[in-house]
């Protein structure tokens, strides 16, 4: 199952990965491999990531291993969907992943070049607003035209669980959620609640919008680091993405109404 109907489907330029993903699902859908496996395998590539990007060796080896944390990302819904098997447990944890392995990241650049806590902060916050504007629309997106819904705006209460998922591992993956990112969902749509009120939300709209998808995030990095750039990446994600990111909230409020 996709995540939108075939008529509803947009380029997605954090969407990358996908293609290569569903080549490795087709050789493991019969396996006993779950998604959560893949799920962990991103996160040791992030954690990989992040130590050689504190000890400033093998860029291209660092690069190599955001990408395929972007992958195996990619890989762990991709089969979910093609078993028919979604999971609170796997979607909450895959998003408690993806924030570790993004704090991680700054983390080691901020030791490295000797970056103050506040800014530390600051761009750790910066950085998820602008993915949950990317994801806020999304989610809409698949919601009005039918498609995937294991994911809603407001995620602070699930009122039923699949037969399939763990109790405790749901409470623990989906309180971390709530506590990281649920403001922040919150906040953007506060800022654009009127976009419920589209019949639908524009694919080339969409496309703009997934400039600011995590994976086209990661991919950004992983290039500023390939060549070199790592000083630039906190400044990078503070303030032009940042201006870009109000830049697709506005576009959406004047052309898209």
């Amino acid at each position: 199952m996709d995540k939108l109907p075939p008529s509803e489907k947009f380029f997605d330029v954090s969407d990358y990965s996908r293609p290569f993903s569903r080549h490795l699902v087709k050789l493991v859908i019969n396996t006993s491999l779950t998604p959560i496996f893949f799920t962990t395998i991103s996160l040791i590539s992030g954690i990989l990531a992040a130590i050689l990007i504190y000890l400033n060796k093998f860029n291209f080896i660092i690069a190599i291993l955001i990408l395929l944390k972007s992958f195996f990302d990619a890989v762990d819904g991709e089969l979910a969907r093609a078993r028919n098997r979604p999971s609170y447990v796997g979607r909450f944890y895959d998003s408690v992943v993806d924030f570790f392995v993004n704090v991680l990241i700054f983390l080691s650049l901020a030791i490295r070049f000797e970056i103050s806590a506040v800014k530390l902060i600051v761009v750790i916050i910066l950085f998820h607003l602008q993915g949950s504007i990317y994801n806020y629309y999304y989610v809409l997106k698949r919601h009005k035209a039918g498609g995937d819904k294991t994911s809603r705006i407001d995620e602070r209460k699930i009122d039923q669980i699949y037969p399939y998922d763990n109790p405790f591992w749901f409470k623990v993956f989906h309180t971390l959620y709530v506590w990281i990112y649920s403001w922040q969902d919150l906040i953007i749509h506060k800022i654009d609640s009127d976009a419920e009120n589209l019949a639908t939300i524009p694919n080339s709209f969409m496309t703009l919008t997934s400039f600011l998808g995590l994976g086209t995030q990661l991919l950004l990095i992983s290039i500023f680091i390939l060549f070199s750039l790592e000083k630039y990446i906190v400044d990078f994600f503070i303030y032009f993405y940042s201006l870009l990111a109000i830049g697709v909230i506005l576009i959406r409020k004047i052309f898209y109404h």
